[in-house]
């Protein structure tokens, strides 16, 4: 289903995380959860690009050419970002000038907020729009949180754990002291103060103002990545944050340019060690059900051995799990958070009452060490699929990545080796690699989807750490079953993508879901175009699309299947 075609795309990048003095004086780095990659049409040519970051190096920006090639267009482009440990990024049109801007989100180098010239390259408007942080960054998206019009920046912190310089003083900083994790798990009083978000409301005329405070949140966590959506299909849109060391968050939107925190009655207990976090429908009732991977819960597992035998849909009741460094068992696990969170993935199906049912063990959706998620119909069945990143290189065993095809009612089936995506093309040890005398397993964290060569299936990218990334083109077969529609849809006048908005696809009495997203999934941004898959269906019979704050639908009827077709506000 999907073959490894870098080598021969064009794409040279390579992540760097280790310096040029690794081996023996190798230490953690003071962030070692990798950086983005982002899937963005930046030139307007119809093909989607590629934005890689990087943490020790310069960012990488590639154009796409057609037929699975790229360019490297970096030099010259403004993003960059050559001195910064860059972590994640947004593209939206802040401006309504018809192209995507960039919000690139560093780690004590301060952010920067990058308007594009609509040719591929950018302009750092930092200052003068009042965007600049300087704290431990992550996520960041955009979305038009006050329905006026135009798209606002929710900015994702972590915790405040050490400054922005290599380390080689300890593996972990927490207040100053080298700690085991199993210690700080332990002790909660000593574990790392978390940093508030920010959230920007965009004032027009290329200024931002935070009114984090006035909206009503108040996060000062490990918030890794955010999602968005209309959870309750009332016109405005709603988010979630996940929390790397804690309870996450649901916000449901008055609809007044305020949020009210609605985790504990709608969710329930989520999950503790929060990483990506994404909405899709699952099981084709229109409403956003809700993905959670949970990575820190799974760092009680054994660095040499695994997990010795425990299946991923164990949930234990405290982020220790069954086993420490040694194959202690912990007799009697306890923890006083796990009243108020899950240690694992979680899965929440939305019942469109304001509640959610969490079902991540029925789903099928628990795995070890994930970090990233992006979705979309990878076999045009007419099913949502998913694709997790996963692996910590040094010091844990190798852990695969995660291809789950759906079936459309909620329940997912793991198929990665079957699909070609596991094992890795070069093998599962970084060749040359070692640490300690150790060897550096591969390891995965950022990927996301778009069809890159336009042949009417979904590919992936995948940002490695410390790697070379994987470009894994879909060569699924062409089959009966196999039909397709895609919708890029853009708002009347700027004619920006409709961040938002949500299609309902009827035909041959099916029905499909599918909403126009923008950064979500952790660190990562996927096409912004809608793509449908139809399984056996050929003959379309509506498309109906619902505008951001609207009630009533734009309908196009009987567009033929296997096109891509723009769709323009009204």
């Amino acid at each position: 289903m999907f073959k490894d075609v870098l080598h021969e795309s064009g794409i040279t990048f390579t992540h760097h995380f280790l310096d040029t003095e690794t081996g023996s004086t190798y230490k953690i780095n003071p962030y070692d959860h990798g950086s983005g990659v982002y899937a963005v049409d930046v030139n307007g040519d119809g093909l989607d690009d590629i934005y890689f970051l990087d943490f020790l190096g310069p960012n990488a920006l590639y154009i796409n050419k057609g037929g699975m090639r790229f360019e490297d267009a970096t030099a010259g482009s403004g993003v960059d970002v050559p001195r910064a440990l860059s972590v994640g990024a947004a593209f939206g049109d802040y401006d309504d000038d018809g192209d995507a801007d960039l919000y690139v989100t560093t780690y004590r180098g301060g952010n920067h907020l990058f308007r594009s010239n609509g040719d591929g390259t950018f302009e750092d408007v930092t200052e003068t729009s009042n965007t600049g942080y300087t704290g431990h960054s992550n996520s960041a998206t955009w979305f038009d949180y006050d329905g006026d019009g135009d798209l606002d920046l929710y900015l994702c912190n972590i915790g405040i754990f050490t400054t922005g310089t290599i380390s080689r003083e300890a593996n972990y900083f927490y207040k100053g002291e080298a700690l085991p994790f199993t210690e700080v798990a332990k002790t909660p009083d000593r574990r790392v103060p978390g940093e508030a978000d920010v959230l920007f409301r965009n004032d027009g005329g290329g200024k931002f103002t935070d009114v984090t405070a006035a909206a009503g949140i108040a996060s000062a966590e490990w918030n890794g990545d955010i999602a968005v959506a209309d959870i309750d299909l009332d016109g405005d849109l709603d988010f979630y944050t996940s929390n790397m060391f804690g309870a996450n968050h649901l916000y449901l939107n008055n609809g007044d340019g305020t949020f009210e925190d609605v985790t504990r009655s709608a969710l329930g207990r989520t999950s503790w060690g929060g990483m990506g976090a994404r909405f899709f429908d699952a099981n084709g009732d229109a409403y956003p059900d809700l993905y959670v991977v949970d990575m820190h819960s799974d760092m009680w597992i054994d660095p040499k051995e695994g997990a010795k035998g425990w299946e991923p849909d164990q949930k234990f009741n405290t982020p220790l799990g069954a086993i420490v460094g040694g194959g202690k068992i912990i007799e009697k696990p306890e923890d006083t958070q796990a009243k108020s969170v899950l240690f694992g993935n979680t899965f929440f199906v939305n019942e469109g009452d304001g509640t959610f049912t969490e079902r991540s063990a029925e789903a099928g959706l628990e795995n070890w060490w994930p970090w990233g998620i992006t979705v979309g119909d990878y076999n045009n069945d007419g099913a949502q699929d998913v694709f997790v990143t996963g692996g910590m290189g040094f010091p844990f065993v190798y852990w695969p990545n995660h291809l789950y095809l759906g079936n459309g009612k909620g329940r997912f089936y793991e198929v990665a080796a079957a699909a070609g995506v596991e094992p890795p093309r070069l093998g599962e040890i970084l060749a040359g690699a070692a640490i300690n005398g150790r060897e550096f397993t591969r390891s995965s964290r950022t990927a996301a989807t778009a069809d890159f060569d336009r042949d009417g299936d979904l590919d992936i990218v995948v940002n490695n750490f410390n790697h070379e990334p994987y470009l894994l083109r879909n060569d699924s077969p062409r089959t009966s079953g196999g039909n397709w529609l895609q919708l890029d849809l853009r708002l009347a006048g700027s004619r920006r993508p409709a961040f938002g908005a949500r299609v309902v696809v009827k035909a041959g009495g099916k029905t499909w879901h599918r909403r126009v997203t923008g950064a979500e999934g952790y660190l990562t941004q996927s096409s912004t175009v809608v793509h449908v898959g139809l399984g056996s269906v050929t003959s379309i019979d509506t498309v109906e699309v619902y505008w951001l704050g609207t009630d009533e639908p734009q309908v196009v009827h009987a567009p033929a299947a296997n096109q891509r077709i723009e769709i323009v506000q009204e």
